[in-house]
């Protein structure tokens, strides 16, 4: 059982100690945190497709680990969140469990387990973009520059790419073609 913090997606948050949290099954149990003896909830039984991220114990080892690689997790709505993998990644059945340091080094870091059902991709980026973060209807990130944020083509690429329609199986003696 671990303290955990679960944002849905509506930015909602519930804090308590999750019970049977694995990201290979689709759903966990969260004893509610209410020390204040406000809430009326003892228990959530939680949905892995009502989660956006669930944030997890840190490993004590976790500090003396080096960033490798800058991410940034674009999800469903939106946002992004953004900073440096340190070379942990986990795949499981429903999602991912990653450790994320922050993008500047003050930043604290997270570990995080993120269903897939959330997420528009993962990101593995050269830098991180100096923009915004603001959610668009997605235009964006068809003309995106590697971190789901617009920005000039890279020189020797071109602005637009083109699509290719190409049919999986189109029966005998019919060629494939656009």
């Amino acid at each position: 059982m671990a303290n955990v913090t679960v944002r849905f997606f509506d930015d909602e948050t519930l804090e308590g100690t999750a019970r049977d949290l694995d990201f290979d099954e689709p759903d966990f149990l969260v004893e509610v945190d209410d020390s204040a003896g406000l809430e009326n909830n003892e228990t959530a039984w939680i949905p892995m497709t009502a989660v956006k991220w669930v944030e997890l114990p840190i490993d004590p080892d976790l500090a003396s680990e080096t960033p490798t690689r800058k991410v940034a997790i674009r999800f469903l709505d939106g946002e992004v969140l953004r900073g440096h993998l340190d070379g942990t990644l986990e795949r499981h059945r429903y999602g991912v469990v990653l450790n994320l340091h922050g993008e500047h080094t003050d930043s604290p870091i997270r570990k995080l387990g993120i269903p897939f059902s959330a997420v528009k991709a993962l990101f593995f980026i050269r830098e991180f973009d100096a923009r915004g973060e603001a959610p668009d209807d997605g235009a964006a990130a068809r003309r995106a520059g590697g971190d789901g944020h617009a920005g000039p083509a890279a020189p020797g690429r071109p602005a637009l790419r083109r699509r290719v329609r190409v049919e999986a199986d189109p029966g005998p003696g019919k060629a494939l073609g656009p």
